[in-house]
Parts: structure tokens; C-alpha cells; sequence
């Protein structure tokens, strides 16, 4: 990591001073360039991360692997005014590698007017803010363990990203044998995951709504399908084995790799054809490439 050891040394400069004015950098400092497109991670926002531990000393990649996409999002309905075009504008911080399935994907995403709350990089939040566990932001890179394990999480490998976690909570049992949702919000409106209910308006910016598009994007695996936790809100591109054979490889490599992947996934639900069943043809086409693609 010789890359983080020179940007800590540049960017903090062992001065007190500088390190004091990252500590006062908050989600209003965020402002994404005007322009979508995919951008490299500058001295100042990897000093950020490093910071903020978003980027440790032994985290699995470092800035030089990673890249912002900025993107345009069609806000949820209390969200909606006639502002600055700048508030529905985010970011995500993600693997070079996906970075342009990654922009493809938000942008279908917006001219399907899917509803997205937030999309700030997680470095401009405190780790207080972090914890509370009830911020309504998506996100993608975080170099962080899995939850409740050692692991490093598939984020802390920039290849995951979890979209609108109130509409779309974290469910799991705690060693009381508790069901935990997160956010805890989430518990009033987002449990039932039905999407028409009889007396009951209809909901939207839920993952079930797009988990087949995350899919066709190389975004195959959704923590949704998941027995326990379930993850409503995750989505990444495979298993572990095969994101740490991508990350591994050399980027040309890498990237001739995951356009096969995608590219394959994409065959497959042309392939099968029209269908009502979305979920069906969804699970049977990941299944399938998936499977092939573990043994590369």
C-alpha cells in the first residue's frame, strides 16, 4: 500500500491544521461535478476516505482501483421541486472495472424514473452519522468487514451497492433470537415487501422493482434472495470467488473478464425470451452464468 502511505503523507502533511478542517467536512461539501460521466478519485477525496477509514492500511483495494460515477436520479416524491438540477445529481464510489455498467445502470435507472432518496459517497458522513443506521443514502464502496463477521464486505471491494435502504431494510436475528431491521424506520412501511396491497398506496423505490436491470448491468446477486440476513438493499456483481479472481487479475484482464460476464447475462435473458415471470427468468439466467462463471 505504498500509494496510501504517500497520500496520507501528502494530503495531511502531518499538519494539524489540515487535519482539522477534514474533520469538519460534512454531506453539504459534497458537489458532484455537472457533468455525468466517470471520474478519477482526486488526492483530496482519497485523503478523505483515508480520514474517515473508508480506506485503511490493509483494505483489499486502494484509490488508484477505484473510480466516481456521477449520475442523475429521479428523486422520491417528497423530494421533487423545482431546485437546482444539482440536488438529484450522486455519486458512487465503485472498482474501475464496473465503472461504465455502473453509469449505464443509473442511467436506465433515471429514464425508468426509478426513485432514489440520496447517493452521497459515504466519506462525507462521520462515523457517528454512520452508526446511527438510519440514514436513507446508497452507497457503494466501503472498506469495511461484513456485517457481524471478519470478512471484508463485497463494498470494501467497490463491486456492491445498496440502494434506498428504507424502502429496502436489512433484516436479521441477533443471538436473542431478535428480529433486527435496519433502518429501523423501515419497520413501518417496508416490511411487507407485497407490491399491491389492498387498501394500501402503492410503494416505489423498492429493489424488487429493478433487481433484474442491476442484473443485465452485471449486478447478478441481490441480498433479497438471501434466507438470513436478508438484504433488500444489496446488489453485487458475484460470488466472493469471483470478485477476488477479477479484482486479482490484471485490469485489461478484468475487464475483458466481467464484459464476457455481463455480456453472457445479457444472452441469456434474450434468449429466454419474453416472459410475464421477471423473477423467474431473473433467477434461472443468474443461476446459469453464475455457475459458468465460477470455475474461470
Amino acid at each position: 500500500m505504498f500509494y496510501f502511505y504517500i497520500i496520507v503523507l501528502t494530503a495531511f502533511g502531518l499538519v494539524a491544521c489540515t487535519k482539522n478542517s477534514l474533520n469538519h467536512v460534512t454531506e453539504e461539501d459534497f458537489h458532484p461535478e455537472s457533468e455525468v460521466g466517470i471520474y478519477d478519485i482526486s488526492e483530496d477525496e482519497c485523503a478523505l476516505m483515508i480520514y474517515r477509514k473508508i480506506i485503511i492500511k490493509d483494505s483489499p483495494i486502494g484509490c488508484e482501483r477505484l473510480k466516481k460515477v456521477v449520475f442523475e436520479f429521479y428523486p422520491l416524491a417528497e423530494e421533487r421541486s423545482s431546485e437546482t438540477e444539482a440536488k438529484n445529481k450522486g455519486a458512487l464510489i465503485v472498482l474501475d472495472v464496473v465503472a461504465d455498467n455502473v453509469l449505464a445502470l443509473f442511467n436506465e435507472l433515471y429514464q425508468r424514473q426509478f426513485p432514489i432518496k440520496s447517493a452521497i459517497p459515504i466519506e462525507y458522513f462521520s462515523k457517528k452519522e454512520r452508526k446511527t443506521e438510519d440514514m436513507n443514502n446508497s452507497l457503494a464502496f466501503d472498506s469495511r468487514p461484513i456485517t457481524d463477521g471478519s470478512k471484508w464486505s463485497e463494498h470494501a471491494y467497490g463491486v456492491a451497492i445498496d440502494i434506498n435502504p428504507l424502502q429496502n431494510p436489512y433484516l436479521y436475528i441477533d443471538q436473542s433470537s431478535k428480529a433486527i431491521v435496519v433502518p429501523e424506520d423501515a419497520k413501518e412501511g417496508y416490511l411487507n415487501r407485497a407490491k399491491y396491497r389492498v387498501g394500501k398506496p402503492l410503494r416505489v423505490g423498492m429493489s424488487e422493482d429493478v433487481a433484474t436491470v442491476f442484473a443485465k448491468h452485471g449486478f447478478a446477486i441481490w441480498g433479497g434472495d438471501w434466507n438470513i440476513p436478508i438484504d433488500y438493499m444489496h446488489f453485487q456483481i458475484g460470488s466472493r470467488q469471483f470478485i477476488e479472481h477479477l479484482v486479482a487479475l490484471p485490469l485489461e484482464e478484468a475487464n475483458a473478464l466481467f464484459r464476457r460476464y455481463v455480456k453472457q447475462l445479457n444472452q441469456c435473458f434474450q434468449k429466454k425470451g419474453p416472459t410475464d415471470n421477471v423473477a423467474l427468468l431473473r433467477k434461472s439466467c443468474v443461476e446459469q452464468v453464475s455457475k459458468a462463471f465460477e470455475t474461470i
